[in-house]
C-alpha cells in the first residue's frame, strides 16, 4: 500500500489559464471536455483539483510503475466522487478557499 499527497494553488493555476498557450495539457479527451463545460473560478478550482490528484497518484505509484500525469485519467462515479481509472488506485480531492488538496492511496 502506498500513498501520495499534493496540493495546489488555485490562483497559480488560474493564472497559468491566462497565460501560458496550450495549458492545460495534461487532459485525457473525456477531462478536456468536463473542463470545457465549467467557466470562471470553477474551472480553475476544478482543474487544480485535477492537477492535485494526477500528482498524488504518481506519488502513490513510486517505486510501482513510472507515471506522468498525461498517463492517468480521473473520471466522476454517479455521486460525483473522483474515480481513477488506473486499477487498485482510491483518491480524494477537496477544495478549501484557495487550495486544492489529493489524496491517492494505491493498493497493490
Amino acid at each position: 500500500m502506498n500513498v501520495g499527497c499534493d496540493i495546489v494553488m488555485i490562483s497559480r493555476v488560474k493564472d497559468a489559464l491566462a497565460h501560458t498557450p496550450g495549458f492545460p495539457n495534461f487532459l485525457s479527451e473525456h477531462e478536456r471536455t468536463q473542463f470545457e463545460a465549467l467557466k470562471g473560478q470553477r474551472q480553475a478550482e476544478w482543474l487544480a483539483g485535477r492537477f492535485a490528484a494526477k500528482e498524488a497518484i504518481v506519488k502513490a505509484m513510486h517505486g510501482v510503475r513510472e507515471l506522468h500525469i498525461c498517463d492517468i485519467e480521473i473520471r466522476s462515479d454517479d455521486s460525483g466522487a473522483p474515480v481513477c481509472t488506473l486499477p487498485g488506485i482510491r483518491l480524494s480531492i477537496a477544495h478549501e478557499r484557495e487550495y486544492a488538496v489529493a489524496f491517492a492511496l494505491y493498493i497493490g
